[in-house]
């Protein structure tokens, strides 16, 4: 199902949708959540003890949460306390350089003379005109875009109005409390290699993007609330099955988005956190760590001895 990708991008990608200006009155505010309200959380951790001494600790974050889940567990506070070293998958901070303000203005946009309507036949135009419709996204303030990009700004706009909120994502708030304790910081990409995985699909696959993933908004508009409950209660099969299961739908973007960023983050993890004696927590999005090519599941099949589900 095509819908695990919308997913996956809408969460890896909602600070970068959040940068571009033309959707500064479009994006609404959370939904506010009644602060007694609090959702319990458990989510998984899994946990390397290291040969020569230390620890790796993985933690499957969620880039845009309901201000009223809760998620932090005593195992999660242990092992940011321990950290030497915490790892994410790409510096919020690359999301506002002008560096990547040129990149997404270089690739966002349509060429001049090309509109989403001239890329769409009539029905994948009312596909998406309906979608657009039902999360309140003028059809007409996306036509300059890229499908890819439009794709995600609806869904974005969608999630957001039912009170998922970036500002409560779990690498923000978890970098910033890193850095306030003076921890050591790493990650595994930079900003503009993560959106190369979309900003150089086919053409035929970005429109597939956006015209499926316009459908599901409408079929299924609950469905990040689904990732996130499991998520919180820890069923990583769950987890499995909503984000990762059914990729052969787009085969090539599936590998990109998870089996191939798995395979080269598990290649640093063995040769470079798993070489010294450093405590590390690693904190990417809990798709990455579901499955049988997860980073755990690759972990284990090097041979690595990796505790958790």
């Amino acid at each position: 199902m095509f819908t695990r990708f919308k997913r996956l991008a809408v969460t890896t990608l909602a600070a970068v949708s959040l940068t571009i200006p033309a959707f500064a009155d479009i994006i609404p505010p959370p939904a506010p959540s009644p602060a007694a309200d609090v959702k319990p959380g458990n989510p998984a951790i899994w946990t390397i003890e290291k040969p020569n001494g230390g620890t790796i600790t993985l933690f499957g974050s969620v880039h845009l949460l309901p201000n009223n889940q809760s998620w932090r567990t005593e195992a999660f506070t242990a092992a940011l306390a321990k950290a030497d070293v915490v790892v994410f998958e790409t510096p919020i901070a690359d999301m506002a350089t002008p560096e990547m303000q040129q990149y997404l203005a270089s690739n966002v946009m349509n060429p001049p003379g090309v509109t989403l309507s001239t890329l769409l036949n009539a029905d994948e135009k009312a596909t998406v005109e309906k979608a657009a419709a039902t999360v309140g996204v003028p059809f007409a303030s996306m036509e300059g875009f890229r499908p890819w990009f439009a794709g995600l700004q609806i869904a974005l706009v969608m999630i957001m109005k039912q009170g998922f909120d970036p500002n409560s994502g779990i690498d923000k708030l978890v970098e910033a409390e890193a850095k306030t304790a003076g921890k050591a910081l790493d990650y595994f990409e930079t900003g503009i290699e993560q959106l190369n995985i979309f900003t150089t699909m086919p053409a035929d696959q970005e429109k597939a993007f956006l015209v499926i993933g316009a459908k599901e908004i409408t079929e299924n508009p609950n469905g990040l609330k689904e990732l996130v409950d499991a998520w919180a209660a820890g069923d990583v099969a769950r987890i499995d099955l909503l984000m990762n299961a059914g990729i052969e739908s787009m085969p090539e973007l599936g590998k990109k988005l998870l089996e191939d960023r798995n395979a080269r983050w598990v290649q640093k993890i063995s040769s470079t956190y798993m070489a010294d004696t450093k405590n590390y927590l690693i904190v990417v999005g809990a798709g990455h760590l579901a499955g049988g090519k997860s980073v755990p599941a690759m972990l284990r099949a090097d041979g690595i001895t990796v505790s958790g589900p």
